[in-house]
């Protein structure tokens, strides 16, 4: 199942008419609408709300392996480098309530441009907000979203799209304008959707399960004494290299014995090791 959550109905209009989704008469606050494989829930404004409807959705209706679940909906940017329009893919979302950071699993290529994003209680205007601002970009909704829909999912399926409408100096929201904002970006969240489901099917028939990867990553973490940040990204890695070449690579139990005598030498080690995960 590809679950995805919009705040707004307009946003959703697009999916909802580009997939041919119907609506659903479950018994629930929020709006439901359904396809072949695809089920959308329009959850409100607000960090509370995402959350809410994202545990809602992933509990009534399922979750496994395979599914995957994607936020998607208007954002401001902080920087006039980016333009209005631009459909954006999530690389670090922040909630700016509680100070707690997440890091999505970008295992696949895309079409996106990658920035980060940070979740607000309230809508940000610049010229009244006073605070910093650590995102690329602001929302009200993502970090709620992310949280509740990790308590279900693999991290590798759970992503944040967000399209550019303002630039923090907004006065009002156009409905139709959302939606044709969104419309025009669906070929780019729709091939991300398909190399997601590709993805999930490699993982599912290859032989390498998630206990092979995790005891790779404990024995490689413990050879070559590799910190927290240094083992998250050799999971990544892995993961990524099984995705292209479907095994891991044969050279890499090389890497098991070896007895490290300092940080540095690690560090050296584990930057050969990431050379042969990039290849």
């Amino acid at each position: 199942m590809i679950y995805l959550i919009t705040a707004f109905y307009p946003e959703a209009k697009a999916f909802i008419d580009y997939f041919g989704l119907k609506k659903l008469y479950e018994p629930s606050k929020f709006q439901i609408f359904s396809g072949d494989k695809i089920l959308l829930i329009v959850s409100g404004e607000g960090i509370l709300q995402a959350a809410i409807a994202t545990t809602f959705a992933l509990t009534k209706f399922g979750a496994n392996d395979k599914c995957i679940a994607l936020n998607i909906g208007i954002c401001g940017a902080k920087k006039k480098s980016l333009s209005k329009g631009d459909v954006l893919l999530c690389n670090k979302i922040i909630n700016h309530y509680s100070k707690r950071t997440f890091y999505p699993d970008i295992l696949i290529t895309h079409q996106m441009k990658e920035v980060s994003l940070e979740t607000f209680p309230f809508p940000i205007k610049k010229d009244t907000f006073t605070d910093e601002i650590e995102g690329d970009i602001v929302d009200m909704e993502g970090a709620g979203f992310f949280e509740a829909a990790l308590s279900f999912l693999a991290p590798h399926n759970v992503h944040c799209i967000k399209i550019v409408y303002d630039f923090l100096d907004y006065e009002k929201i156009e409905p139709q304008e959302v939606t044709n904002l969104v419309k025009q970006c669906i070929p780019f969240i729709e091939n991300f959707i398909n190399t997601l489901v590709d993805m999930n099917l490699v993982f599912c028939t290859n032989i390498i399960e998630e206990e092979k990867i995790r005891e790779v990553v404990e024995k490689l973490k413990s050879s070559l004494r590799l910190t927290t940040s240094m083992t998250y990204q050799l999971e990544k890695l892995l993961k990524s290299y099984i995705i292209r070449h479907e095994n891991l690579p044969e050279n890499i139990s090389e890497f098991f014995n070896i007895n490290v005598n300092s940080k540095k030498e690690g560090k050296q080690y584990f930057e050969k090791l990431k050379k042969i995960l990039i290849s």
